[in-house]
């Protein structure tokens, strides 16, 4: 039991939910289209993608624990200047890197299966889920770390590979297809899952400058990081109401673009003190969820008064 609470700590499943949204959303937005929703390929969609997080998650520690990243964040963290938010099994020695590798090979492993079996009757799933593995595992691994480059690379790997591509993958799944009106779906929900990365940088900023590595808080520093974090918000929000004026959501699903305003309120406060980003970051979450909750209780109920 012990080691299962360790591992859960390891994988960060807490951030389960984040990868659970986008796929629910995609697979109901087809539903509600009119194509039949296939549970079996839908549980098989939901398995890989959740076991894929969980191994990007493994990754991302294992290459940022190497490469001196959280070391860096651990010495500032006794100075109050950063909090360490991954890692904690290897500092604490509850978990090897070899154990850590194993773990992440075995997710990734789970991830193709349901991706091969999917493939039988879906064979496009490959190419998808190719193409976020490649985004997850090179968003902090070697040659390309994308996370360390910067200028706004990372955070385009976390928009496509946690945003886009599970919500356009689910829907594909259902229906056998990619629609535009899928894509223009995943848009605020993969900006919205952005933003929890975005707002995260804002926790140890420093050990990320100290380990070069050009987060856009490294980059733009604290105070105008703050203001384009306004800005992506409102984004996030214009772009739920588009995708109403369009037609993808119906008009009530308009409740959605109002879950950034907690967001913002929460990063007004936000003025370098760790336990405000932290705040920021669970709000974040939880209204990132909330919006996805409420896109999809929208497209249900369109869905059931159409049948």
């Amino acid at each position: 039991m012990e080691k299962l609470r360790i591992w859960a700590r390891v994988t960060r499943a807490r951030t389960l939910p984040v990868m659970v949204a986008p796929v629910v959303l995609g697979a109901v937005l087809a539903w509600q289209e009119g194509y039949s929703f296939q549970w079996g390929l839908f549980l098989l969609t939901l398995i890989g993608a959740l076991a894929a997080h969980l191994g990007a998650n493994v990754v991302n520690d294992v290459f940022d624990f190497t490469a001196g990243t959280d070391a860096q964040a651990q010495q500032l963290q006794s100075q109050g200047e950063a909090l360490v938010t991954g890692s904690q099994a290897l500092f604490s020695g509850s978990a090897s890197l070899a154990e850590y590798r194993r773990l992440w090979v075995l997710l990734f492993a789970v991830a193709l299966l349901c991706g091969l079996i999917l493939s039988l009757w879906r064979p496009w799933v490959l190419v998808l889920a190719g193409a976020g593995f490649l985004l997850a595992f090179f968003y902090v691994a070697p040659p390309l770390r994308l996370a360390y480059i910067g200028r706004g690379l990372g955070e385009l790997d976390i928009f496509l590979s946690f945003g886009l591509l599970p919500l356009v993958g689910a829907y594909y799944v259902q229906a056998g297809n990619i629609s535009v009106s899928a894509i223009l779906a995943a848009l605020p929900v993969g900006l919205y899952t952005t933003l929890v990365l975005y707002f995260h940088h804002f926790l140890h900023w420093r050990a990320d400058r100290q380990a070069a590595k050009k987060t856009p808080v490294v980059l733009l520093g604290e105070e105008r990081a703050r203001q384009l974090g306004a800005v992506l918000l409102g984004l996030t929000a214009l772009l739920i109401i588009i995708d109403v004026l369009l037609g993808v959501f119906p008009w009530y699903s308009i409740l959605a673009a109002l879950t950034v305003i907690p967001v913002y309120l929460v990063l007004r406060r936000s003025r370098g003190e760790l336990k405000q980003y932290l705040a920021l970051m669970a709000q974040n979450m939880s209204s990132n969820l909330l919006a996805v909750l409420l896109l999809v209780l929208a497209l249900l109920v369109r869905g059931f008064t159409h049948l």
